[in-house]
């Protein structure tokens, strides 16, 4: 099967890198595991999250590593698997730090 990579915007900038998930379209694993892990590098970022639905959505915070610009966690998915919910993360910068701009966005 061809990965498609998740839709990106204007703010994946420079020096962004995903390491995962990879595939734009989030598919509940055979396993049944609800628990989907976010790891990417974002420089100058201050604050990252990964948000799911729009207006009034959830949002799950990502840790940053304390040495270098990775940030990483896991988001329990059991709620909106095929339901073509939104899933996004999204950034805040330094100077800027109480808005956030998405970086990628992925379907379900």
């Amino acid at each position: 099967m061809v990965q498609c990579f998740p839709q990106q915007f204007a703010s994946w900038k420079d020096g962004c890198y995903l390491h995962a998930p990879l595939d734009g379209k989030l598919i509940q694993p055979a396993s049944k595991e609800n628990l989907l892990g976010f790891k990417l590098m974002v420089p100058h970022a201050v604050g990252v999250a990964v948000v799911i639905g729009s207006v009034g959505s959830e949002w799950v915070m990502l840790k940053k590593h304390r040495d270098d610009q990775t940030w990483e966690g896991s988001v329990d998915m059991a709620k909106i698997w095929s339901t073509n919910a939104r899933v996004a993360v999204c950034a805040a910068y330094e100077g800027s730090a109480d808005t956030y701009s998405t970086l990628l966005e992925y379907s379900t």
